[in-house]
């Protein structure tokens, strides 16, 4: 009978272990994301945004529940694929327009009607590395338009699907998942 539970035990740890990457897959993750990383330095690709995920403070939850609530969305989580928010990527140049929910801090003055993120620029602290551990490729620099500095994040896995942080001078944090594609041109 121990010998009978024993087997048993085996067998489910077995079965219930998943298996790391064998060889073939490792190689195959490996040239992926090296793809990806020589990709994003050609500055002819992009990441088009299609969830927002705002940092929820209590003012901010009962401002956008009132109003998201019959879209479907929530104050966490806001679908962004009716609009056209992006970030081009590249190390020499970088562009950003991005949907904003969240707390304003600092004001940027009288009169701005800027309810978004955007910057368009040569980025500074500019980094980029192959995490092969994670399988993911992460992109990290510093922006700034007329009224304030962004600190980007961008995580960009095999599959194309991207993770992006954007910590900001003057608002609340806030984090948005899209898929890197090629820009495309638009006909004459």
């Amino acid at each position: 009978m121990k010998h009978i539970t024993a087997a048993i035990l085996l067998v489910l740890t077995l079965i219930g272990c998943k298996s790391n990457l064998n060889s073939a897959e490792v190689a195959q993750q490996k040239q992926q994301l090296e793809q990806i990383a020589v990709k994003i330095k050609q500055d002819d690709f992009q990441i088009v945004m299609n969830t927002a995920y705002p940092l929820a403070t209590n003012a901010v939850t009962n401002v956008l529940n009132g109003i998201l609530i019959p879209n479907g969305d929530s104050a966490n989580r806001i679908d962004l694929s009716d609009r056209d928010d992006y970030i081009e990527l590249g190390n020499k140049s970088v562009k950003g327009e991005l949907s904003y929910f969240g707390e304003r801090r600092i004001s940027s003055g009288y009169g701005n009607q800027d309810t978004g993120i955007e910057f368009n620029g040569i980025p500074t602290n500019y980094t980029q590395y192959i995490d092969y551990k994670k399988g993911l490729v992460r992109v990290e620099y510093q922006i700034s338009n007329q009224a304030e500095s962004f600190d980007i994040t961008i995580e960009i896995f095999t599959n194309r699907k991207a993770n992006i942080n954007v910590s900001s001078s003057h608002r609340s944090n806030i984090r948005y998942t899209g898929v890197m594609e090629q820009i495309k041109e638009l006909p004459l």
